[in-house]
């Protein structure tokens, strides 16, 4: 009866440690996976930057360039930004890019909002944007740097949020 209650207890304490184990790989996949996601979403959040300064310094040339790029590196997020990405990178015509620039600021937004990146990202919004309907984008600095006017109104707008 004592070996029988020995074996009960051996056998129940390697089903808890085998449990226990279990529940780390989970955590430690989880980890993981969330390590990765910020990661991607830094990755993107980098390229949208740089097309967002390419609009800022009026270089239809680079934002099309910048955009190409930022649309390879969209991985998981292809499905949500692409569309917008894409239609910066087929034209050559700023305001256009500006428009699809706006669709993808909005889409990113959320997505910032969601995963945190590691990085500090700024909402900043120009009332005047598109006839007074007004536009936000996100900036990788607190300083304003408009890109929907580019140098004819580069410091209109302001700073609406801080996400971290």
């Amino acid at each position: 009866m004592k070996i029988k209650s020995i074996f009960a207890f051996a056998l129940a304490a390697m089903i808890m440690a085998a449990c226990g184990k279990t529940e780390k790989s989970t955590d430690e996949q989880t980890q993981t996976a969330a390590k990765e996601t910020n990661e991607a979403l830094k990755v993107v959040l980098t390229g949208y930057f740089e097309v967002k300064d390419a609009l800022v310094n009026d270089d239809a040339t680079t934002a099309k360039t910048a955009a190409t790029a930022l649309a390879a590196s969209t991985g998981n997020y292809a499905e949500q930004l692409n569309e917008y990405i894409l239609a910066i990178g087929e034209t050559d015509d700023i305001e256009a890019q500006r428009e699809a620039f706006e669709a993808l600021s909005i889409s990113l937004y959320d997505l910032a909002k969601e995963g945190g990146a590691g990085l500090t990202v700024y909402k900043q919004y120009c009332p005047m944007a598109f006839d007074d309907k007004g536009a936000f984008w996100l900036s990788s600095e607190k300083q304003v740097m408009n890109p929907y006017f580019g140098a004819s109104m580069l410091r209109c707008g302001s700073v609406q949020e801080a996400i971290n």
